[in-house]
């Protein structure tokens, strides 16, 4: 099991922040899963063209990748600090698991290694592909509460 869906309330804030943020477990062969990511690999070059040159009403550029590549994954969103070719500098916007990490910590992720990402624009979040399936599979009340924070 791949654990997809770390720090999905963390992009709702304000609340207040855990120990540990939230993870749901979801399958490395979840076709749901696999559609979402495929969209939003496809989309990043629109997003980091927006995270470089940001339109007004837009900000909060995240991106969400596995912090530990080997097993079991473990996968975070962390905010963009900078882009450039092919790398991002950001800082991690969740608490990981893994002790070696620590919410803020500033990180350097290739573009390969990007399986999400999602900014707002106007109080409404874009993007957050992979987020849209787990809600999905949430409780109803809490499904709404996650679609209205994020404007959806």
């Amino acid at each position: 099991m791949v654990r997809l869906g770390a720090a999905l309330l963390l992009l709702a804030a304000p609340l207040p922040a855990p120990a540990q943020d939230a993870t749901i477990g979801v399958a490395e062969n979840d076709p749901e899963m696999r559609a979402a990511v495929a969209k939003a690999r496809a989309g990043l070059p629109v997003f980091f063209g927006h995270a470089t040159a940001p339109s007004p009403g837009e900000g909060g550029f995240l991106i969400k990748f596995d912090l530990i590549p080997e097993a079991p994954a473990e996968f975070a969103w962390a905010e963009i600090v900078s882009h450039q070719g092919d790398v991002s500098i950001a800082r991690l916007a969740n608490a990981p698991r893994d002790p070696r990490f620590a919410k803020g910590q500033q990180v350097t992720v290739r573009d390969g290694q990007v399986i999400d990402w999602a900014y707002w624009r106007d109080g409404t979040m874009q993007g957050g592909a992979t987020m849209r399936v787990l809600i999905s599979r949430m409780k109803p009340e809490e499904a709404r509460a996650m679609l209205d924070r994020f404007g959806w």
